[in-house]
C-alpha cells in the first residue's frame, strides 16, 4: 500500500469514526461512541502495521524541523499567554477583582501548568536522546 491509498483509507476512516460518534452523541449512546473511537484506531494502527509505510531521511529531516518550529513557536505564546491572563488578577485592577473575570484567572493557571509540562517534557526527552545517540560528554 503506497501512501497515497493510506492517506485516503485513513480519511475514510476517519469520516465512519466521525459519522458514529455525531449519532452516538445525539443519541446520548457515550459508549457507543467510545467503542467506535477505539475501533478505528485499532483498526488503522492494524493497517499501519501491514501497510508498512516508509520514511526517508528528507521526510524525517522535514519532521524534526517543524516539530522544533512548533516548540519553538508554542511554548513562548502560551506562557506569554498565561502570563498576560494572571496580570489581571493579582495587580488589583477594580474590574477584575470582583470574581466576575475568575475564569480568566484560571485559563492563565491552566495555560502556566501546559506550559511547565511542555518544558519537562522537552527537557526529559531531549536529554533520553541525546544519552541515546552519543551526547552528553562520554565520549573518551
Amino acid at each position: 500500500m503506497d501512501r497515497k491509498k493510506y492517506r485516503q483509507l485513513r480519511i475514510a476512516v476517519a469520516f465512519f469514526v466521525g459519522m458514529i460518534v455525531s449519532i452516538a452523541v445525539t443519541k446520548d449512546s457515550y459508549l457507543l461512541a467510545v467503542a467506535a473511537v477505539l475501533t478505528g484506531m485499532i483498526f488503522m494502527i492494524l493497517v499501519r502495521v501491514k501497510a508498512k509505510i516508509r520514511t526517508d531521511e528528507r521526510e524525517l529531516t522535514i519532521q524534526e524541523k517543524a516539530a522544533r518550529l512548533t516548540y519553538a513557536i508554542f511554548a513562548p505564546t502560551i506562557g506569554i499567554a498565561s502570563f498576560l491572563l494572571l496580570l489581571p488578577s493579582k495587580g488589583g485592577i477594580d474590574v477584575f477583582s470582583k470574581g466576575e473575570w475568575l475564569y480568566i484567572e484560571s485559563l492563565g493557571m491552566v495555560f502556566a501548568y501546559l506550559t511547565l509540562f511542555l518544558i519537562i517534557i522537552y527537557a526529559i526527552s531531549y536529554h533520553f536522546f541525546n544519552r541515546k545517540y552519543g551526547g552528553g560528554g562520554n565520549e573518551k
